[in-house]
């Protein structure tokens, strides 16, 4: 919900993109990158040793590497494993609605094999370097962003940005427990002592949306669980999540959810 319209506020950068093959003589040493890797293996079996744990990939597997993690390869069979390696400058991913914890990793098993179509564009685009190249490069990894972020198992957010990173998190975890009470942008302000406008503009930087638009969708996400766990009235539910009104409530409600409060638990039960 909060991830796909980071896309177009990343500057990314595709620092390599390339096929390379793992052997039997392949180094076992760690080694790790200031930007994101991408890994996709297009033939054979081989273990990606990581400092804390190993991930074992075979064909049509990808993998997502955060920034600066270790690793390794191990070829795990007795045939060489042939991979799609690409290397992103200017973003990092982490879990939904968790974004401090540790996340070092996402997998992912490409059974339509549509990555690897954009995959296979990425990699001429970069071998033929016709002019534009670089934007194009750019396109095509925002596609497959876009695909993998459709799962909803993980979220992006602009590395540049780090440095805010703490107050936006500080406003974020607490429009998330306190949703129901009546919050102000002049509250969000008090709570991390930067300016408001600097606030709205890099909150919607990293989280692709103003501090009050993510609110909204916060009390709707918290309506659509009472809605198909409850049998509270709709009434209340409106101002159990921090509406004002119910007719305000529905309003809002249809417009994220595109059906009213009442369409929404009657398929729910359906």
């Amino acid at each position: 919900m909060y991830t796909m319209s980071n896309i177009k506020n990343l500057s990314l950068k595709i620092v390599l993109a390339e096929k390379n093959t793992i052997t039997a003589a392949q180094p076992t040493n760690y080694q790790k990158f200031p930007y994101v890797k991408l890994f996709y293996v297009t033939s054979g079996d081989v273990s990606l040793i990581m400092k804390e744990t190993t991930e074992k990939l075979s064909k049509d597997q990808l993998i997502l590497l955060n920034p600066n993690v270790e690793y390794y390869w191990d070829l795990t069979g007795d045939k060489a494993a042939e991979i799609i390696e690409v290397g992103i400058h200017g973003l990092e991913f982490s879990k939904i609605g968790d974004a401090e914890s540790d996340f070092s990793y996402y997998r992912h098993n490409d059974g339509e094999k549509e990555t690897a179509t954009f995959l296979n564009l990425l990699l001429d685009e970069m071998s033929t370097r016709n002019q534009g190249y670089e934007e194009v490069s750019k396109r095509f990894v925002e596609i497959i962003l876009i695909h993998l972020l459709r799962l909803e198992e993980f979220s992006i957010r602009n590395s540049l940005n780090k440095k805010n990173h703490k107050e936006i998190q500080t406003v974020k975890n607490y429009m998330k427990v306190n949703y129901h009470k009546n919050i102000t942008l002049d509250d969000l302000v008090d709570l991390v002592h930067i300016n408001k406008f600097y606030l709205i503009r890099i909150f919607k930087q990293e989280v692709g949306m103003s501090p009050i638009d993510y609110l909204i969708h916060i009390r709707i996400d918290e309506a659509q669980k009472m809605l198909r766990n409850t049998n509270i009235a709709i009434a209340d539910i409106a101002h159990l999540v921090g509406f004002q009104s119910p007719s305000h409530f529905s309003k809002t409600f249809r417009e994220l959810s595109n059906c009213t409060p009442s369409q929404y638990r009657r398929q729910g039960n359906q």
